[in-house]
């Protein structure tokens, strides 16, 4: 039996909730435009994880306007070090320091931070493998 996970919705909600903290701890605060391409949630699976068929990764990447161009650096900075704070494993970041990667605890949700041209960012925040509805659809038995 497969165990329940959060549903699509909850999901949603989560990540959501992960980068709207993330910008409320920058200045200057920057203004959120969504990516029109992140607002399709896809499907979940690996070769590994063969459970995974039906349950969907849910995600949103943002773009972070009205960043001045000589703060972008230290706006980078900034996450980093909110994410180090709130205890979320980083695990890489780029020489520049405007590329980087981490999950949050305890959910293992991925969080990124990318360069955006030479002057400006992108925040996203996807989820671990969930069902659309918190539980494998029945299947049904012939």
């Amino acid at each position: 039996m497969e165990k329940p996970t959060m549903t699509e919705a909850q999901a949603l909600a989560r990540v959501e909730q992960l980068i709207n903290e993330t910008v409320s701890a920058l200045r200057p605060k920057p203004r959120l435009e969504v990516d029109p391409t992140s607002l399709r949630n896809g499907p979940c699976g690996n070769s590994v994880d063969s459970g995974s068929k039906g349950r969907i990764i849910v995600g949103r990447n943002y773009y972070l306007r009205e960043i001045p161009k000589d703060q972008i650096n230290a706006v980078a900075l900034q996450v980093r070090e909110y994410w180090k704070q709130r205890g979320y494993v980083i695990e890489g970041v780029s020489k520049t320091g405007k590329t980087i990667a981490a999950r949050s605890t305890p959910d293992d949700f991925l969080l990124a931070l990318d360069a955006v041209g030479d002057d400006g960012l992108g925040l996203g925040a996807s989820s671990i493998c969930v069902w659309p509805n918190g539980t494998p659809e029945p299947t049904s038995n012939p």
